[in-house]
């Protein structure tokens, strides 16, 4: 599969900018507006040096967040600009904007969900389009914002054609195909009951929406590892057995995840949670073909991954003065490793003392046990400390150092002898100096927090 972006060689991460407040007055709850938005990529264009990156907007449409699904068609009025008509017209500005800071600004969005005062309700239900239980109509499964949630059919929604007309839809809204990437949420199988269908027949339909949706050259990465078994969603715990299943078969049947097949892995580049994944097929699988956010954490410790981002402006706010150090940390110490690995094969799996351990090609050792990264015997990251290069050709490094270090770093393959310093800020980066290179080795003062760039001096 060809995808229009690399996503192991990507940064790509979420936004949360609303969420539904009061439905019956219309209100949403607001944490990031458009502009807001763009500010917010400006600082962390600067930081990653321009690097190319994909921002996935959360409550973007109806009141925000889990929202009028699953259609995706009104813009959120509450987030657009004052000198703008329309939030439609400032959502195609943040699109265009986003572009002068390295960045592809998409959706995040959801298929499997549905809400009975969603316009397209009435037809859903009509064609089979929600999991029904016994008595044929749509079981309640879910509960988002204090109401109801049901869960789509696919097969029904598929065949009815109802998932097209509403795609298309969503298509001449947003610039989703412009894009070339979407976020759907939350893509799991949920078997109707009367009519019944099969997890076969479920997975086969949302391949078939996944086939349309790559047809328009769009990709659509997800939030888990899609690998159902009949009368089981992606996990046990998922409220579709004791909600739905349970009503069906007694007892419910155990099953493991590791029997079945990975259902979407050829059409779903990039998930948030790869729990669903063992080592050995993680060792097996190419980065290029399925990346994600390694949510093992034995897996996570030599393989890193890539981080989040929506929890850090949730968690620091808006201002960058008060979430940049939160970031530097996870970019320097999780994606920074994660990209860097990525650009090596995986070639060998040990254990020992309860971890992992990895040799890559390149003589690249990821030893679970120190959470260190080691080139032919030479260090590149060590706990918190670390020292990599963010491009393939080795002409720009960052170095980043959670508790501080002063003293002597490894940076091998660097082809030049005399380093530019910089240390970065959300404003851009300060100089900081001209600092020799000898025997790939370069000495550096990083204060806890800090994260420098070094690349060629004029």
């Amino acid at each position: 599969m060809q995808w229009n972006y690399d996503y192991s060689r990507t940064l790509w991460m979420k936004m949360y900018l609303a969420e539904p407040k009061d439905f019956e007055r219309g209100l949403s709850e607001v944490f990031i507006t458009f502009e807001q938005a763009l500010e917010i990529i400006r600082a962390i264009d600067a930081m990653t040096q321009g690097i190319r990156k994909i921002i996935y907007l959360v409550g973007w449409q109806g009141l925000g967040h889990d929202d009028c699904y699953p259609e995706m068609e009104v813009v959120n009025e509450a987030l657009k600009r004052d000198c703008d008509a329309t939030a439609r017209d400032s959502l195609w500005w943040l699109f265009e904007e986003a572009k002068r800071y390295h960045t592809v600004v998409s959706f995040h969005g959801n298929l499997a969900d549905a809400y009975r005062d969603t316009p397209c309700f009435p037809e859903l239900a009509a064609t089979n389009s929600l999991a029904n239980g016994k008595d044929g109509k749509p079981a309640v499964i879910e509960n988002f914002n204090g109401r109801d949630a049901f869960k789509v059919s696919y097969k029904g929604f598929y065949e009815s054609g109802l998932f097209k007309r509403l795609w298309d839809r969503f298509c001449e809204v947003t610039p989703v195909r412009e894009a070339g990437t979407v976020h759907l949420d939350n893509f799991c199988i949920a078997q109707s009951l009367n009519p019944y269908t099969s997890v076969t027949e479920q997975a086969q339909a949302r391949n078939k929406m996944l086939d349309y949706i790559a047809s328009l050259g769009i990709d659509v990465t997800s939030e888990y590892t899609y690998r159902e078994l009949e009368w089981r969603a992606d996990s046990p715990e998922h409220p579709i057995r004791p909600m739905l299943y349970a009503s069906a078969v007694d007892p419910l049947p155990d099953g493991d995840w590791r029997d079945a097949p990975m259902h979407t892995l050829g059409r779903i580049p990039a998930t948030w949670w790869t729990s669903n994944v063992t080592v050995e097929e993680s060792m097996k699988i190419p980065a290029s073909l399925y990346s994600g956010r390694l949510t093992d954490a034995k897996q996570k410790d030599v393989f890193y991954g890539a981080m989040h981002g929506e929890e850090i402006w949730r968690k620091y706010g808006n201002d960058p003065a008060d979430w940049y150090e939160a970031f530097l940390y996870e970019f320097c110490t999780m994606q920074l490793p994660y990209f860097y690995l990525n650009r090596h094969e995986r070639l060998r799996l040990h254990e020992a003392d309860g971890a992992y351990i990895v040799d890559f090609s390149g003589g690249i050792v990821s030893d679970g046990r120190t959470k260190s990264i080691l080139e032919n015997g030479v260090t590149r990251k060590e706990g918190d400390d670390v020292l990599l290069p963010l491009d393939e050709k080795n002409t720009t490094f960052i170095a980043y150092s959670k508790n501080g270090k002063d003293g002597v770093w490894n940076i091998p393959h660097a082809p030049f002898r005399d380093a530019a310093v910089f240390r970065i800020t959300p404003a851009g980066n300060v100089p900081c100096g001209t600092v020799g290179i000898a025997d790939g080795t370069i000495a550096l003062k990083i204060e806890p927090g800090q994260a420098m760039v070094i690349r060629a001096a004029d």
